[in-house]
């Protein structure tokens, strides 16, 4: 299971983003104008109905992808031109129609007035399996306007993926510490909480000292791929010093995987996924132990386990 994915449409996201990236794009090539690029960005991103994405999967061997919605309206100031609602239903369709292979988590911004109104609805329909917020937008973890919705998922036994690390240059990456999530932890004890990314790549210590602070947050290992390509003993000490803290029953795999046929690609999934495989004898060659049994568990079955799947 790759338990962070990103599915795309377009009109998800607010123009300005694309803008950004346009000019942060081009400005890696001299010569080259945000114009020429912006439209294929979008263009390249886009996956209607998940279809790459289920291509993606059959080819790296995934069995399940779990999709986290993003809500950045309020975070950058600017409405996307397809409402929230929208995205969230076609995000249930799609795990409707997939046979157990997609499983979605809605993306809410707290401080919409209607928040609370919605999540409940979700719930109420019983497609979306969790939470996903985005503290960079402009928000603690522990913001009062947050508690209604940790309220809902503690109720219905919904795990919330917070945001943690760093972030696009549009939003504030200083609410994406971890350290952040002891006050939801000490707020809302029965409450399933993921750190996605594990504070990649500035909070790696914090992240691991705020889970082992709790007995249900967990650890989604994404955006470490550069630390793990390049430098492979030192993430797999990181790791070592992880499984020891929290018990391997909490490191949950991820990718930050766009299905999109212009972003990342298949090739770079399946490089992690497989990095991810031969972790055993990865760990025996930096002097380390790592069983199968251990891998599987963070490939798949501890994410499983949370989600009652």
């Amino acid at each position: 299971m790759d338990a962070h994915v990103h599915l795309y449409d377009y009109g998800y996201w607010p123009e300005k983003w694309f803008d950004f990236v346009a000019a942060k794009w081009s400005a890696e090539r001299p010569g080259r104008q945000p114009s020429e690029i912006r439209e294929k960005i979008e263009a390249g991103m886009a996956d209607p109905g998940a279809v790459n994405l289920l291509g993606q999967m059959d080819e790296v061997g995934i069995d399940v992808a779990v999709v986290l919605a993003l809500d950045w309206e309020i975070g950058m100031g600017e409405p996307a031109a397809v409402p929230i609602e929208q995205v969230h239903a076609d995000y249930e369709a799609v795990a409707s129609s997939s046979n157990g292979r997609v499983v979605v988590f809605a993306g809410l911004d707290p401080r919409r007035p209607n928040a609370s109104e919605l999540m409940a609805g979700l719930i109420e329909r019983g497609v979306i399996r969790g939470l996903k917020l985005y503290p960079p937008s402009g928000f603690y973890p522990f913001d009062e306007r947050a508690a209604p919705l940790l309220e809902l998922c503690q109720s219905a036994e919904l795990p919330v993926v917070f945001h943690t690390g760093g972030t696009i240059g549009l939003l504030s990456p200083r609410f994406a510490n971890p350290l952040y999530i002891q006050d939801v932890q000490a707020n809302f004890p029965a409450l399933t909480v993921w750190l996605a990314h594990a504070g990649a790549q500035w909070w790696w210590e914090e992240a691991v000292a705020v889970a082992a602070n709790g007995i249900r947050t967990y650890l989604e290992l994404s955006s470490w791929q550069d630390v793990a390509f390049h430098h492979e003993e030192r993430f797999i000490a990181m790791l070592d010093d992880a499984r020891r803290k929290l018990g391997v029953e909490r490191l949950i795999f991820g990718s930050d995987h766009f299905s999109g046929t212009r972003v990342r690609g298949t090739a770079s999934l399946q490089a992690w996924y497989r990095w991810w495989e031969e972790l055993p004898k990865r760990a025996d060659d930096c002097g380390y132990s790592f069983s199968e049994a251990e891998v599987d568990a963070i490939l798949g079955g501890n994410a499983s386990a949370c989600l009652g799947l």
